[in-house]
């Protein structure tokens, strides 16, 4: 029975642990970055989030996508939850998504103009041409300014 109680406690510390980190997350950077990964490991495209500011060539709150394995049947995007990100009932938003064929290509795109510094998530993810199956990967917290 102390055992349970015990195991009980740990998971209510490890939930109450969790919560907080999600509800207090730290912006990886002005400029943060993920790779969108094949099963086989290799790199399908790399997704930035560039935070107010911090790259105007690409624009305030922005993303930029990128598709490096040209010709894999892939379109890589973002998506993310701007508001209420962690309301299971908001839906995800996307960017537009960008495929190859030939040489990589990217695009940016602003999701918001100047705001007062909310939090929100984003991951990113690719989309088969052919199934349309989406694969993506885990989200990360950040913040728009």
């Amino acid at each position: 029975m102390r055992k349970r109680l015990s195991v009980a406690k740990a998971m209510v510390v490890l939930g109450v642990t969790a919560m907080t980190v999600m509800s207090t997350g730290v912006a990886h950077a002005a400029t943060s970055s993920m790779h969108v990964y094949h099963a086989a490991g290799n790199v399908a495209g790399t997704v930035w989030f560039n935070s107010g500011t911090s790259n105007m060539t690409k624009g305030r709150n922005s993303f930029t996508v990128k598709d490096v394995l040209c010709n894999d049947g892939w379109t890589v995007y973002a998506q993310y939850k701007k508001s209420s990100w962690n309301n299971p009932l908001v839906g995800w938003k996307y960017t537009d998504g960008v495929s190859c064929t030939g040489s990589p290509r990217e695009l940016s795109v602003s999701i918001s103009g100047d705001v007062s510094r909310q939090q929100f998530i984003w991951r990113g993810c690719k989309q088969s041409e052919s199934n349309l199956k989406v694969e993506c990967e885990d989200y990360v917290s950040d913040y728009l300014d």
